[in-house]
């Protein structure tokens, strides 16, 4: 018999990884999603760098490295608290006075040393070997909270990081004691993985040169160590955050050609993310005794069949918009997003809440899909927001100036809102250059590639489905991105569909 759910539960799950996991424990693994392209690039081996904005799964995909069925035997240890250590990681890399090129090499040989000895730490009860190599003795904890003490005791010891420490910590690991448990360690590795996964910060102050260094040093030890042991089954992953990687390419990775290859970069497909809604809403039906008016879906990675069965008979196929526009329901609630299962999952949990109130669900009205969009499409952009106030100061405020746009224009109507930020700006860093990159950058203005024949839709790029920075130029046709629509009062006359993802060729299919 099927239960009724209440108003307050969340049939497509929670937004973040961490909730789901302190809610479902163990159980978890039955309800990740598998059938995504980084499930099976994540696990390459030459594969290290894991690049994605806040809410694109880095978490998640974190987490999946973890699980019994992804590598049997695997020993997994994750660094999932980086700010326990950050206290330590900025002032160890602030007593490095010499220039960037000297001193990020030598904190990327610390990196090292503090890597062998979570290594170390974590396996000291498999062999006697690997427990006399592990140096600082420290019982219990996570492996965060491990490395912050490993820093500390380098803070400690040193006094300050110059080439002195670098020479005791190579002194150090040619001990014969350090040399016999790295050697044990490899031996376990044969059958036994080992992923050491670290789940970097949140928030960056870009202009923090101290916590960059330390950063970009991880990045170069990431991309030695890895080649160095992956084939000898120790893999390291890092998982960084997009915001501000560009920064760290640009102004603290040494040599970017030589340390950042093979990035995985979390951009989702439009056809990924229906099918990854619609897993999170069949396993929610299942558990609570509804039944599936199509039959269960059979191929999860057929997403004609995952429309078929799961989106179109509970989302409708088509709706008439806010502006009187017919068009398809998936592409409609994914225009309003940035690409991101978090906010995918936001705006069909407040959909679902509104048809769980009014007595419809599991089956979604078309005035319940624009109210619910239109009600959490606030929500994701002041996100958006947050997620870039450590790189830019005031970016709320310098945000205000593009109030009452019109939905499409021409890059230069950016130039005669830029000079209304200038007082916002930390002194000397203000341009109207500048103005055009950060809106670009947010997401917030993309550059229109096509128009219909109507004039009544147009498929616009956004640099966060990019590798690389998308300029704005005073030539361009622009436009905004409808999830800012509510919070920039955007003037939407005449009437317009605005397409954020025309990269994606499978989009037509979903939009036929």
């Amino acid at each position: 018999m099927a239960r009724l759910p209440n108003n307050s539960e969340k049939p497509f799950g929670e937004a973040d990884c961490e909730s789901e996991l302190r809610t479902l424990g163990e159980n978890y693994q039955d309800y990740y999603f598998y059938h995504t392209r980084f499930n099976a690039d994540a696990l390459k081996p030459d594969v290290y760098l894991i690049v994605g904005r806040r809410g694109s799964g880095k978490t998640a995909l974190s987490r999946y490295l973890s699980f019994r069925s992804t590598l049997p035997d695997a020993v997994f240890i994750d660094v999932d608290e980086p700010k326990v250590y950050q206290d330590v990681l900025a002032p160890l890399s602030a007593t490095a006075t010499t220039a960037r090129e000297v001193a990020i090499p030598r904190l990327a040989r610390v990196w090292d040393f503090v890597i062998w000895s979570v290594i170390f730490h974590h396996l000291r009860d498999k062999d006697p070997r690997i427990r006399d190599a592990n140096v600082f003795g420290i019982d219990g904890g996570k492996a965060s909270q491990f490395i912050r003490g490993a820093f500390r005791w380098l803070l400690t010891r040193f006094g300050s990081f110059d080439p002195l420490m670098s020479d005791h910590l190579e002194e150090l690991f040619a001990t014969p004691t350090i040399a016999e448990g790295k050697q044990a360690v490899l031996e376990f590795a044969r059958s036994h993985p080992i992923v050491i996964a670290f789940d970097t910060l949140e928030n960056y102050a870009v202009h923090d040169e101290d916590m960059m260094r330390a950063t970009a040093a991880l990045i170069e030890c990431a991309a030695q160590f890895n080649p160095a042991y992956a084939s000898k089954n120790i893999h390291l992953k890092l998982f960084m955050m997009a915001e501000v990687f560009p920064y760290l390419l640009e102004e603290a990775i040494t040599n970017s050609l030589k340390y950042v290859k093979n990035e995985l970069y979390l951009h989702w497909r439009p056809k990924d993310l229906m099918r990854l809604l619609s897993w999170r809403l069949s396993v929610y039906l299942e558990k609570t005794g509804i039944q599936l008016p199509n039959g269960a879906v059979r191929d999860w990675d057929d997403h004609r069949e995952v429309r078929a069965k799961m989106w179109t008979p509970f989302f409708g196929r088509d709706l008439t918009n806010g502006r009187g526009l017919t068009e398809s329901t998936f592409p409609y609630v994914l225009r309003h997003t940035q690409l991101r299962p978090r906010q995918l999952i936001v705006l069909a949990n407040e959909v679902a809440r509104q048809s769980l109130e009014e007595g419809t669900f599991p089956r979604f009205t078309e005035e319940q899909l624009r109210s619910g969009v239109k009600k959490a499409e606030q929500r994701l952009a002041t996100e958006v927001v947050s997620a870039f106030s450590s790189v830019y100061p005031r970016i709320g405020q310098i945000l205000d100036a593009l109030n009452g746009m019109p939905a499409v224009f021409k890059g230069r109507d950016l130039d005669k809102r830029a000079h209304q930020t200038a007082s916002q700006w930390p002194a000397g860093e203000y341009s109207a250059w500048r103005f055009r990159q950060i809106v670009s950058e947010l997401g917030v203005v993309g550059r229109v590639r096509t128009f219909s024949a109507d004039g009544f839709t147009a498929e616009a790029d956004f640099e966060y489905a990019m590798e690389t920075r998308l300029p704005i130029l005073e030539h361009d046709i622009c436009a905004m991105h409808p999830m800012f629509y509510q919070k920039l009062r955007v003037q939407v006359t005449p009437p317009v569909r605005l397409y954020p993802f025309p990269d994606h060729p499978e989009f037509i299919d979903l939009n036929a």
